[in-house]
Parts: structure tokens; sequence; C-alpha cells
């Protein structure tokens, strides 16, 4: 594998910012790679995954290139301030990575994945955009915006989680994981493939699983795995091999 920092200018978040990739280094003349997004926790940045993991060896056995932006504590919004990383990792991201890299733009060829506040901001960027993502993954996802607004009123924060999602409710808005699926299963849309992992033991599992239970309530098939583990990085080293081997 082949392992790059590329610093770019980002037209949606007006600013400079950093990307880490791993791409295999024997490309094909013609040929475009199947392509995961790899998103960071709260806290983290484009370095977290190949600093605390062993992902680039993991990755020697799989054709794939791997995207890691760096999006600080944006939770992967379009904030009321302005910043707008969503439209950064679903719509520019993509597109300036299918530019620079052989690197597909097919729906069948994209994936993406996150831990924490990027497992959040994986669903919610194949949710949203199910036509161009054809598989997800959450490992300990925060998929349950109020009750991460709950926490983190409980601590100093909630300033910064106020000016990522403003302080109305978000149940039944775009920002709403199950709103966006009840959305897509009453039109008909064809939903992306999920993959959900969490530990028994982490301070998200109960939220887990109830995204879990929700999923199977309303039909929507899914892989969902558990064991114990906390919210940590030997579990996620452990759980991105087996998103890998899903993928």
């Amino acid at each position: 594998m082949a392992f790059m920092t590329l610093h770019v200018r980002s037209n949606a978040l007006d600013l400079n910012t950093t990307v880490n990739i791993l791409l295999p280094q024997d490309v094909k003349k013609n040929e475009r790679l199947k392509v995961l997004y790899l998103y960071h926790g709260y806290i983290g940045d484009h370095t977290d995954w190949t600093r605390y993991t062993s992902l680039e060896r993991y990755a020697w056995a799989y054709r794939l290139a791997i995207v890691m932006p760096a999006v600080n504590n944006s939770y992967y919004m379009d904030t009321p301030t302005g910043m707008n990383y969503f439209t950064y990792v679903a719509k520019e991201l993509p597109e300036l990575m299918s530019n620079l890299f052989p690197i597909s733009d097919k729906r069948e060829d994209s994936y993406v994945c996150g831990l924490s506040m990027g497992g959040y901001g994986a669903f919610k960027v194949a949710l949203t955009y199910p036509e161009r993502f054809s598989k997800a993954a959450s490992l300990s996802g925060a998929l349950d915006i109020e009750e991460i607004r709950r926490l983190a009123n409980e601590q100093p924060r909630n300033v910064w989680f106020n000016s990522v999602f403003g302080v109305k409710p978000t149940q039944g808005t775009p920002i709403d994981l199950r709103h966006l699926v009840q959305l897509h299963l009453s039109h008909f849309v064809k939903l992306p493939e999920l993959f959900m992992g969490c530990g028994t033991e982490d301070f998200l599992y109960q939220d887990n699983v109830k995204f879990h239970d929700f999923l199977n309530q309303k039909g929507v098939q899914h892989t969902y795995m558990e064991s114990p583990g906390v919210h940590d990085w030997a579990f996620w080293d452990a759980y991105i091999q087996k998103v890998l081997a899903w993928l």
C-alpha cells in the first residue's frame, strides 16, 4: 500500500484541510478502485485510524482505496454557523478523490464507515445519498443525536454541540437517522447495506441496540455485531477488520 497525506483547498469549507489516503501501489491502466471513506470520532482527526489501529496492514488483503478526512468536532454536519462539513464529505471530497486518483465514483464501489461521531456521519451521508453509497458501517456510533445532546448538556462541550446542531429538537428532520430511513422506505428508495458494531460495555451500547431494533421493526436488512468492549481503540481495531471483510 502507498500512504499519503494530501493538503487540499475545500470550497465547501472555504479553507485548507488535510486528508490521509491509502492506495494499492500496483494500480492497473484504466483501473478504478473501490473506495472506503473512513471517518474519525469526536476530538479526532485524519490521522487517528493509522495511528491507533493496524489499518494499513489489514488493508493489504483488499484492493481498496481508503480516504480519511479531517472534520474537527463537526459531527459531519453543515453547521448553522456556515461550516459545511457535510457538503464537504458527502459531495466535494468524493468528486475531488475521483478527479485526483484512480478511484471509482460508482455507487457499487463507494463505501463509508466511521466510529462514534463518525458512525453517525457515515450513516447520515449514506442515508442522505443512498444513490451514491452502496454500503455504510457504524462502529460504536452516536446514532441518537438527542441522547448525545443530553450527554453533552452535562459537560462543557454543550456549547459546541449547540453550535453544530442548534438548540431545537432534531427528531423528524434530516439530522435524524430514523427519519431518513423512514423517508426512503416511504418512497421505495433502495437503501445502502448497513453494518453496526458496538461493545456491550460502551456508553453508547443502548443507543445502538435501539437503532438495531428500529431497523428490524422497519424490515431493513442489516448486519449487527456486538461483543465485550468499551468505547476505545482496542474495540475499533478489532472491528475495522470485520468491516473490511464485510465490504
